[in-house]
């Protein structure tokens, strides 16, 4: 009997061993992949934003906190889902989430600002704690992490009139179990507490099943969260959040006690679980348990949000570190006074082997002329996002980048909505009259504008674009405007200016420098393009001697 004790323990010991041995390899296998990884952008081809932006929408409602939600028309405008895609290195899906809500969303101040960039900082020079750190948000990588969220912005749940029928009906199973020993037909009562009971739980099953999900991704964020407070080269920067497991451990154990995984299974999954769930209908355990829980989660709603806070903000903070780590050079943004905007060498992130590009502006705006395809939407483009990026991961893709802190809007892709029945002009009409709205603001405000109406006729197109830009002008915002009517030079240059955009013909062929000019675009290649394109010598001629009689 001795010997087979023996046996039994080294079995044990030896399976012990082999298990931490394997899991010990494991690790050191992530954390150099980890490694390996670090500067590179995701691999993955697919991005589900209908999980990725639930948090960023759930936000929206909180909108008066900050100084600007960047809008669907102006993330299209500036790829910022594909901007999203470049910059995202996170590793947990609650990581993922917040990263996407940062990008589109401008504080008031710099103050979280600053602090997500000395985090960064130190995650790009301490490889030691960002590699640890990201071994324990690995734990948050499945899909399911993206629905703890709805922990703090799900619709409140009620808890039914009837409960305090349920508390009865609990306790007159329990006397009627105990009495069952003296009474044996007292467990016909039973039987019948239990058909009622068996209604409840399964009218409530559905409303239990809809909500298991983000409830037990509490407990899997909660020993994130543990792991990482304990490290002490990350805790100095969030102090608050020891405090912050405590107040939440009470919740925890609650969780914990009430087997929620189980209760996120099917109900006849295993026969294994078939006594546990007698026993939960036969004493209403799990809707007495769920809405008990449902309480504390509505008490604890800002502790809950806050926990999300931190997990978001220190995978962020790596993402934006790994992000810096791949780009040939980058800069953290410089916040001037109003009128005053310095930019060297500034690229399109999204764009490889882009032409840096310089511009210094002070007290004026900037109206943009040049062809298709030389670069003036790239480049105001460029500005745009940069805009974004300084003010909501601190980092630019250019050397210089200085500005005001300002809100951003954008006037750039716009079509005809069949549909609603609107027109071109009429949208963009929309669009430009919430600008002049923003430009009495107390805050400053960059507009970009591309091609103003374009689905207009000429003279009232300049006529239009002259007087709006000239209003927009005057007070302390930003003007980025691009445009094919040079006309406007003439009438805006005491208020803007002048750069342009120009390619030159040789050997009939376009070449283009992509690189900003200071001045009024003063070449015309338009027709140079229709003749080495072989267009009839008719339509050349012909187009050449209209120039000459309306110039």
């Amino acid at each position: 009997m001795l010997i087979t004790v023996y046996i039994l323990l080294a079995l044990l010991l030896i399976y012990t061993l082999t298990y931490l041995y394997k899991k010990n390899i494991l690790v050191n296998q992530q954390r150099e992949e980890l490694k390996e990884d670090w500067g590179n952008a995701k691999n993955s081809r697919y991005f589900d934003f209908d999980l990725i932006e639930n948090y960023f929408l759930n936000t929206i409602a909180e909108s008066s906190e900050k100084l600007q939600l960047i809008s669907d028309k102006i993330a299209d405008d500036l790829y910022m889902n594909d901007v999203f895609k470049l910059i995202d290195r996170t590793t947990s899906r609650l990581g993922q989430q917040f990263l996407y809500a940062r990008l589109r969303t401008i504080d008031k101040d710099t103050t979280a600002l600053l602090r997500q960039n000395e985090l960064a900082e130190q995650m790009a020079t301490d490889q030691r704690l960002r590699v640890d750190t990201q071994l324990s948000l690995k734990k948050l990588q499945k899909d399911g992490s993206y629905y703890y969220q709805d922990l703090v912005y799900a619709k409140k749940i009620n808890t039914p009139s009837f409960m305090p029928v349920v508390y009865i009906l609990t306790v007159l199973n329990i006397l009627c179990l105990i009495g069952a020993f003296f009474r044996p037909g007292l467990l016909l009562v039973f039987m019948g507490i239990f058909i009622i009971n068996s209604a409840i739980y399964y009218w409530n099953k559905k409303i239990v099943d809809l909500h298991a999900s983000s409830l037990k991704e509490f407990i899997k964020v909660f020993e994130v969260a543990k792991e990482l407070d304990a490290d002490q080269a990350l805790n100095v920067h969030f102090p608050e959040i020891s405090g912050l497991l405590k107040q939440l451990s009470p919740l925890k154990r609650k969780m914990i006690g009430i087997k929620l995984d189980n209760m996120a299974e099917g109900d006849m999954a295993a026969l294994g679980f078939l006594l546990f769930e007698l026993i939960k209908i036969s004493f209403n355990i799990e809707i007495i348990s769920f809405y008990s829980i449902i309480e504390s989660v509505r008490k604890q709603n800002q502790l809950l949000k806050r926990l999300f806070i931190f997990i978001g903000s220190v995978d962020t903070a790596i993402s934006i570190a790994s992000f810096r780590s791949s780009l040939e050079y980058y800069c953290t943004p410089e916040f001037t006074p109003t009128g005053q905007m310095t930019i060297e060498r500034v690229q399109h992130p999204l764009i490889t082997d882009c032409v840096p590009n310089d511009l210094h502006l002070e007290d004026k705006n900037l109206l943009l002329t040049g062809s298709n395809m030389s670069g003036k939407t790239t480049f105001i483009r460029s500005v745009g996002i940069n805009m974004i990026l300084a003010q909501t991961i601190f980092t630019c893709t250019a050397s210089k980048f200085a500005m005001p802190y300002s809100k951003i809007f954008s006037s750039i892709t716009i079509s005809d909505s069949l549909l609603e029945a609107k027109s071109y002009y009429f949208e963009e009409m929309t669009i430009i009259k919430n600008f002049i709205a923003e430009s009495s603001g107390d805050a400053p405000c960059l507009f970009i504008l591309d091609e103003i109406f374009k689905g207009t006729n000429t003279i009232e197109r300049v006529s239009a674009g002259k007087a709006i830009l000239s209003y927009l002008a005057k007070r302390n915002n930003f003007v980025f405007v691009s445009t094919h009517d040079t006309e406007l030079n003439e009438l805006l240059k005491t208020q803007y200016e002048l750069y342009h955009f120009s390619e030159t013909i040789a050997a009939d062929e376009l070449i283009f420098d992509h690189t900003i000019k200071q001045g009024p675009l003063l070449t015309r290649n338009a027709i140079r393009i229709l003749e080495i394109n072989h267009y009839p010598q008719e339509i050349i001629a012909d187009a050449n001697a209209t120039v000459d009689l309306i110039s």
